[in-house]
């Protein structure tokens, strides 16, 4: 049994002092031993012991184990800090608890004794704030010695135990104390120093509370300094400066942030900004402190800002502060120079000044002061400037000063050479990045005087009248036309002509328009020469005039008109395109049956195409010259030859009006007039051309399972039988299941069994048309690509859009020059039949794109082959003909040919007249006149051989095209392309005889063959 508990009597009953919380049975005392121990018998009396109570309080605490031995033990725990929450004792003094004890012995007594639970230290003290932890704030202007008044700790032990004491513990000083006291359970925090929140605005500490055996309770404190306006906003920067501002910069662009601070929080650290002088070309952001542009600045008006800007708390009692803004432009190159010019009431279109001057001013006469402004500074205000303009201007610019000028004269200004002027006056700053320009544009116009006289047009005059001439009109009949021309202006310039002798009751003249009219009938008998003395006076103020003379003779009367051996003066001709340069189209023979020379004398006057014709194309691209000549037969009569002279192309035109007036000298003259219609016939010398977008043909079989359909368009420039087009495959390169109708219909049969998905096959398309008398025949290359739905069209587009056309030409290369067909000869023919031969009618039709490459690659080899032959032949041939040459001595050297050659150029081609293996010389000698063409500015000529041509046979056009001679069963021709190789202009000498056909038999040109 453990005791704890010890005894005391005071005032008749006993105190037993007692631990609370003991455990349950504890002993508390020994009743036997407290209450008979005084009479020692307490061993030797029966005596029994019990609680007056048993479960009310405070029996419910205890109870008396062996009631004669009177054990008083712990029945259920006793909490002491409980009790006294309870108010079930007085925790202030101490916590007593009353039993009676009944004794049941010699006589019965009942006992008081007094239970006292002595404080055991089972708490720490304890802060009630949640966590342990609490804020506290206290404004900032506090005095000292205010008080925060905290909630003190709570320790439910007793005395000793409780709490005895608090302390403040902080890493850093602190402007507080605390204050404790214990009788009043006062808790405080005072103030001990000024606060400042500005430079701490809060602070952290714990409080301690402990008790007598040294527990402890911890509170943390979180203090914060409420602010109070007491600090006023600051600026950064007392004055901002900004340099080179650009004037060009935009409106709502920011150019500077002001910043101003307040060590105040809350809306007493709120800062708003204000400009104080209002500008309207700036505005501040009230929150933020950016400075915005709000209007166009220039330099040139105002070249520095200076602001006054405020910032404002939103604090009670509001603080401010101040600074300058100081803003510098910088200047931009945003001006043009400006041109002044004096006097200023100058007449002006625009940018130009119209200025008008006397022809008569002087050399350095003062046209134009002139000043240049450039508001801009520095370089980009200096200005050069400058007269630009045909330095033949009679005008000079003199530059006075850097800015001041004068326009000026420096040659004497003639009217009737240069009558305006237009030139303009430049002037460029030195602007960075870029200069700018001003232009004055200037048109000047000079003024007439009267400085020039009138000037005839032809002095002393001497023509013919015809006598006998009847007058039959009331203005009688113009003998004469006299003309003179003054250069000045106006009525400067306006002429009045009039007769000055005796003679002017025979003759009259127009004042105006100076024809001279005959006023009688003359007769040479009576008088034979007439004298007239003509003068030109001008409308000047100060008129000027000049004097002629006109002679007339008498001759006798013109009596006939010109004859032509044309019925009804109306003839149409026709002529074949192509034809020969000097081919003579028609011959006119014209006479005049007037005995008189002059009267005989016939000129020819032609008009080509109606005067209301406007294209200038057609009426000046005649092709034809007209030739006259007098008649070896008769001296009255003359030869009108209309001939060719140039390109007659049909397509082009083929139509010509032509009105011819033939008249002869007489005066007053007779004439004819001829008209005339030259049509021009087609020769076959256009070749059909195919109109196809593409070449590659895509059919597939799963939509076209019968028949692909599609139709050929091709066309033909010439005209009749020389534009008929038929079309036919190459019978070589044709599969069965394909046709191709005369029309240009091409049908393929896709249900064909001989057809294999995915196969390529090459078709040769000949079209020709039907001209005389060689037609024209052109092969055109068609791929057509036969697939199913299973084929990937995309990369069969895609592969075949990037062929190689030379490809295609593996099999048929030698029937293929560019586009069109070219029939090979001899050796050449004998090849190329030996090799189509060997192929199957379907040799081109290949199934598999595996085997067409390998057969391609056979004939690449082959066509090497054969080529290497040709051009070791060909170069040999050359060789030996080149040394055959070199070893003639020539007697003539020429690179010229007649206007009659067999060889003509025309619009790019070649014509030639063809034999087999003949040479052909570059003229013929059947004209009594050469004229010679250096051959430097001929292209090469093409000469096609025909197996039984003549020199006079017709010619044809050869231009990459082989035409097929069909009236020769389609004899096969060899193309050959000749190159003059040696030509010189000095190689013609000045003595050569064309008609010396022992000595010359031609012309011996160098050539190379390509």
């Amino acid at each position: 049994m453990l005791f704890c508990c010890y005894c005391q009597q005071q005032d008749n009953h006993f105190i037993i002092r007692t631990l609370e919380k003991l455990p349950v049975h504890t002993e508390v005392i020994n009743l036997r031993r407290l209450l008979l121990s005084t009479n020692n018998i307490s061993d030797s009396i029966n005596a029994d012991f019990s609680l007056a109570k048993r479960d009310e309080f405070p029996y419910m605490f205890f109870i008396i184990n062996h009631s004669s031995r009177g054990i008083l033990t712990i029945r259920k725990e006793i909490n002491r800090d409980e009790l006294c929450r309870l108010r079930r004792c007085r925790c202030d003094t101490w916590c007593d608890l009353e039993l009676e004890i009944f004794v049941n012995s010699e006589q019965f007594n009942i006992e008081l004794i007094t239970i006292r639970i002595i404080d055991k230290n089972d708490h720490s003290p304890q802060f009630t704030s949640l966590n342990n932890q609490l804020n506290l704030t206290i404004v900032e202007s506090a005095q000292i010695g205010a008080i925060i008044k905290l909630e003190p700790a709570i320790d439910y032990d007793q005395g000793q135990n409780g709490i005895i004491g608090y302390s403040l513990v902080s890493s850093t000083s602190l402007p507080f104390s605390l204050r404790y006291d214990l009788i009043r359970n006062d808790l405080c925090l005072v103030v001990e120093e000024n606060l400042d929140r500005e430079l701490i605005s809060s602070y952290k500490f714990d409080i301690i509370a402990y008790d007598g055996n040294n527990q402890t309770g911890i509170l943390h404190i979180y203090l914060n300094i409420d602010d109070i306006n007491d600090s006023p906003p600051k600026f950064t920067q007392s004055i901002y400066t900004i340099n080179n501002i650009s004037e060009n910069i935009s409106i709502d662009s920011i150019i500077i942030r002001v910043h101003a601070i307040d060590d105040d929080e809350g809306v007493n650290g709120e800062i708003t900004y204000h400009l104080i002088n209002q500008d309207d070309c700036f505005e501040i952001d009230s929150n933020t402190g950016d400075v915005r542009v709000q209007c166009l600045l220039d330099y040139e008006i105002k070249t520095i800002y200076q602001l006054e800007i405020e910032a404002k708390d939103k604090g009670e009692g509001s603080k401010t502060d101040f600074c300058t803004l100081i803003i510098y432009l910088m200047d931009e190159n945003d001006n043009y120079p400006i041109i002044d010019y004096y006097p200023n009431d100058i007449q002006t279109d625009g940018n130009t000044l119209k200025l008008f001057l006397n022809e008569s001013l002087p050399i350095n006469s003062l046209i134009l002061s002139l000043s240049i402004i450039d508001f801009d500074s520095g370089d980009n205000g200096r200005v050069t400037w400058k007269l630009d303009g045909s330095s033949l201007i009679p005008f000079q610019l003199i530059r006075l000063t850097e800015n001041t000028g004068e326009l000026r004269t420096n040659h004497l200004l003639d009217r009737e050479y240069i009558s305006e002027y237009y030139f303009t006056i430049e002037a460029n700053d030195y602007g960075k990045p870029k200069s700018k320009s001003t232009y004055l544009n200037i048109h000047i116009n000079i003024l007439d005087i009267n400085d020039n006289k009138p000037k005839f047009r032809q002095e002393n005059i001497h023509t013919t009248i015809s006598e006998h001439v009847k007058i039959d009109n009331q203005h009688n009949y113009e003998v004469y036309h006299i003309q003179a021309d003054d250069f000045d202006q106006n009525q400067n310039g306006e002429i009045i002509y009039s007769i000055l002798n005796e003679n002017k009751n025979f003759f009259q003249i127009d004042s105006q328009t100076g024809i001279i009219r005959a006023m009688i009938e003359f007769d040479r008998k009576q008088q034979d020469t007439y004298v007239l003395h003509i003068q030109a006076k001008d409308k000047g103020s100060s008129p000027l005039s000049s004097e002629t003379t006109i002679t007339f003779t008498i001759i006798p009367r013109n009596e006939y008109s010109p004859i032509c051996d044309i019925d009804n003066n109306n003839i149409s001709l026709s002529i074949m395109e192509n034809s020969k340069q000097g081919t003579i189209i028609s011959t006119i023979s014209c006479r005049d049956d007037d005995q008189d020379e002059l009267n005989r004398q016939m000129s020819v006057y032609a008009r080509w195409w109606p005067e209301e014709i406007d294209d200038n194309t057609i009426k000046y691209n005649i092709p034809f010259e007209i030739v006259t000549q007098k008649s070896n037969s008769s001296e009255s009569t003359i030869q009108i030859m209309i001939i060719v002279n140039g390109l007659i192309d049909r397509e082009l035109i083929d139509y010509y009006p032509l009105h011819l007036t033939i008249s002869d000298h007489g005066n007053p003259s007779q004439s004819t007039n001829i008209s005339l219609s030259i049509n021009i016939l087609d020769e076959n010398d256009n070749c059909p051309q195919l109109h196809i977008e593409t070449s590659f043909i895509m059919i597939n079989r799963d939509i076209t399972k019968n028949q692909f359909l599609i139709h050929l368009i091709a066309s033909d420039n010439d005209q009749d039988l020389n534009g008929q087009i038929t079309f036919e495959l190459s019978p070589l390169t044709s599969p069965s299941f394909i046709k191709l109708y005369l029309n240009g219909t091409l049908i393929i049969k896709t249900n064909s069994n001989l057809i294999y998905d995915d196969s390529l096959i090459i078709l040769h398309v000949q079209i020709r048309d039907h001209g005389q008398p060689i037609p024209c025949l052109i092969v055109e290359t068609l791929r057509l690509f036969i697939g199913s739905n299973q084929t990937d069209w995309l990369t069969i587009l895609k592969k075949n859009n990037n062929y190689d056309d030379a490809s295609l030409r593996l099999v048929t290369e030698q029937f293929q020059q560019g586009k069109r067909m070219a029939y090979s000869f001899s050796s050449i023919q004998s090849i190329t039949t030996t090799t189509l031969s060997s192929l199957s009618k379907h040799s081109l039709y290949i199934t598999s794109l595996k085997i067409r490459k390998q057969i391609f690659a056979v004939f690449i080899g082959s066509s090497i082959i054969i080529s290497i032959v040709i051009i070791t032949i060909i170069l040999c041939f050359i060789d030996r003909l080149y040394k055959k040459t070199k070893n003639k001595k020539s007697t003539i050297k020429s690179n010229g040919i007649n206007n009659h050659s067999p060889y003509i150029l025309t619009n790019g081609k070649r014509y030639a007249n063809s034999s087999p293996f003949n040479t052909k010389f570059s003229y013929e000698n059947e004209s009594p006149t050469h004229n010679y063409t250096n051959l430097k500015s001929m292209k090469p000529i093409i000469i096609v051989a025909s197996s039984n041509s003549q020199s006079s046979s017709s010619s044809s056009s050869v231009d990459s095209t082989t035409r097929v001679n069909t009236t020769n069963n389609r004899i096969m021709n060899t193309t050959y392309s000749y190159t003059a190789i040696g030509t010189s202009d000095e190689l013609m000498p000045i003595e050569y005889d064309d008609n010396n056909d022992d000595i010359h038999s031609g012309i011996e040109l160098m050539m190379t063959t390509v």
